[in-house]
Parts: structure tokens; C-alpha cells; sequence
């Protein structure tokens, strides 16, 4: 499966912080399975990063 580089840099966007209502986490958290999976892909795409740096070294 190829990537598009110029399709994804043509349609993707940056995110945008101001609509993000962040009280609204105050009062409504995220169940602990989500921020157990958040936090699993975060560590994933980091040490892809480090993979890739150590392939390169």
C-alpha cells in the first residue's frame, strides 16, 4: 500500500487547540481504558521515532 505524501499534505490539517473545551475533562474524564490506550499509542509513536533513529545511526 503506497503513501500519498501530496494527497495527505493537501488534505490534512493542524490541530487547532482553541475549540478544544479542556474543562470540559474536569467534568467529564475519560474512562481509564482510553487514557490507558492513549497513553500505549503515545509510547508506540515515540519509540518509532527512536527505532527509526537507531536504523539511521
Amino acid at each position: 500500500m503506497a503513501f500519498d505524501i501530496d494527497k495527505y499534505t493537501s488534505t490534512s490539517k493542524k490541530v487547532v487547540w482553541g475549540d478544544l473545551d479542556f474543562d470540559q475533562f474536569r467534568t467529564n474524564p475519560l474512562p481509564e481504558a482510553t487514557l490507558r490506550s492513549i497513553r500505549y499509542m503515545a509510547d508506540i509513536e515515540y519509540h518509532t521515532v527512536c527505532y527509526l533513529r537507531d536504523l539511521l545511526v
